[in-house]
C-alpha cells in the first residue's frame, strides 16, 4: 500500500535512516555547525508500529542492521543497503510536494517495507518523536533517551504550538505617552487610540500559566510583556523582543544581567523539552535525550541534554513568534468585564528558517 508524507513526516524517516547509517550523533554549535569530536554513539533505535515494539539494533562489528520484535530476531538488514538510498531519499523530500501536501517516495516505501516499518512518523500524542539506546558519553552507560527531531527541509516547525490555551488577557489602559507605531497586528489599532496600550492582566489557561511560574515566577509577565511588543508590532524575531523588554525592564531587574535572556532561554528550553501549555508540567523533561535537526545538507545536528549552553543559544537565536489564527483560537477581539475593557493575544513560537 502506498505511504504518503509531508517534508516534515518524511524528515522524520530520514532521520531514522540517517542515524542507522551513521550510528552516531554529532553534536552542534549554536549556528548548527557540527562539533566532530563531540558525539553520541547509538547502540539502537525502539520504534513502535501498531501495537508492536521493533528493537533495530546495529551490530558495529559486521556492519548491519539487527532487528528484533522483542526479542525474537525477524531480519537483518546491511547498512550499505541503507546508506546507498539516503541521498536520493534526500533529494525527494526536497522536491517533494509545496507546503503541507502529502507526496509518495517509492525508495523510502520500500526500505521500510524491507525494515518492517509501517509508519513515517510517531504518533503526535507524544513529545519524543524516535527513541535511542545511546552510550552516555559522560557516564558511560547505555541509557534508553528520547528525543524530539525537527527538520529545516520544507516548511518552518513550531516550537510552541498555538491553542486556546496560549490565549493572554491584556486590559486597554489610558497612557500619557502616545503611541505612534502603526505596525499594529490583527488590527489593534481599530481599537486602540493612540493614547491607549495594553496591559498584561494575566494567562487565562490556569495551566499554563502554572507551567510558567515552574519555569520561573515571573515568566507569565515576562512573556506578557513580550507578546504585547510583538502584537504591538515592535518586532517578530525573539531574540530582538527580548532585547526591547530588557531595556523596559519591567520587572524592575535593573541592568547589567540579562536577566530576561536568561530567563527565556530556560522557557526555550523547557517547552523543547516537554513543557506544553494545556498540560500539567511538573518541571520534568519528557525528552530525556535531546534534540536532533535535520539540516538542508541531510545532516543531522544534536544538542544533547548535556548541551544546555548552545541549545539555549541555538533556540534564542533561531525563533520567532508568529500570529495564528484569530478565529480558530478565540482572540483578537475586544470585551468588557466590569466596565474595563480587555483583549486576548495569543502564544505561538516558530523556528525561523
Amino acid at each position: 500500500m502506498p505511504i504518503f508524507g509531508n517534508k516534515g513526516e518524511w524528515s522524520e524517516l530520514y532521520a531514522f535512516l540517517k542515524i542507522l547509517s551513521d550510528k552516531v550523533l554529532y553534536s552542534a554549535d549554536e549556528n548548527l555547525k557540527l562539533i566532530p569530536k563531540s558525539f553520541i554513539k547509538i547502540l539502537s533505535i525502539i520504534k513502535e508500529d501498531k501495537n508492536k515494539k521493533l528493537f533495530y539494533e546495529i551490530n558495529d562489528k559486521n556492519n548491519f542492521i539487527i532487528i528484533k520484535k522483542n526479542s525474537e530476531i525477524i531480519g537483518t538488514m546491511p547498512i550499505v543497503e541503507i546508506t546507498s538510498k539516503l541521498s536520493n531519499i534526500l533529494n525527494k523530500i526536497k522536491m517533494g510536494s509545496k507546503g503541507k501536501g502529502a507526496f509518495e517516495i517509492i525508495e523510502a516505501s520500500s526500505l521500510m517495507n524491507e525494515l518492517y516499518c509501517d509508519k513515517i512518523k510517531s504518533a503526535s500524542s507524544k513529545k519524543s518523536d524516535i527513541i535511542l539506546k545511546i552510550e552516555d558519553p559522560v557516564t558511560g552507560k547505555h541509557p534508553i533517551r528520547g528525543f524530539s527531531v525537527k527538520s529545516k527541509i520544507g516548511g518552518l516547525s513550531t516550537l510552541l504550538n498555538s491553542s486556546r490555551a496560549t490565549n493572554i488577557r491584556y486590559r486597554i489602559i489610558k497612557t500619557e505617552k502616545l503611541i505612534e507605531n502603526k505596525k499594529y497586528l490583527i488590527k489593534l489599532g481599530t481599537f486602540l487610540n493612540s493614547n491607549e496600550t495594553l496591559q498584561f492582566d494575566s494567562v487565562i489557561n490556569k495551566n499554563f500559566e502554572n507551567n510558567l511560574i515552574m519555569v520561573d515566577s515571573s515568566m507569565p509577565e515576562i512573556i506578557g510583556e513580550i507578546l504585547k511588543a510583538y502584537y504591538l508590532g515592535l518586532g517578530s524575531n525573539l531574540s530582538s523582543l527580548v532585547d526591547f523588554v530588557e531595556k523596559k525592564d519591567p520587572m524592575n531587574y535593573g541592568k547589567g544581567h540579562n536577566f530576561y535572556i536568561y530567563k527565556i532561554k530556560q522557557l526555550l528550553r523547557a517547552v523543547a523539552f516537554g513543557l506544553q501549555p494545556s498540560k500539567i508540567w511538573y518541571g520534568d523533561y519528557e525528552i530525556h535525550g535531546g534534540y536532533i535537526i535535520v539540516k538542508e545538507d541531510g545532516e543531522l545536528a544534536c544538542f544533547h541534554m548535556y548541551d544546555r549552553d548552545n541549545f539555549g543559544e541555538f533556540l534564542f537565536k533561531n525563533t520567532k513568534l508568529e500570529t495564528p489564527s484569530v478565529s480558530r483560537h478565540n482572540f483578537g477581539k475586544i470585551y468588557e468585564i466590569n466596565g474595563s475593557r480587555y483583549v486576548d493575544l495569543n502564544l505561538q513560537i516558530r523556528f525561523i528558517n
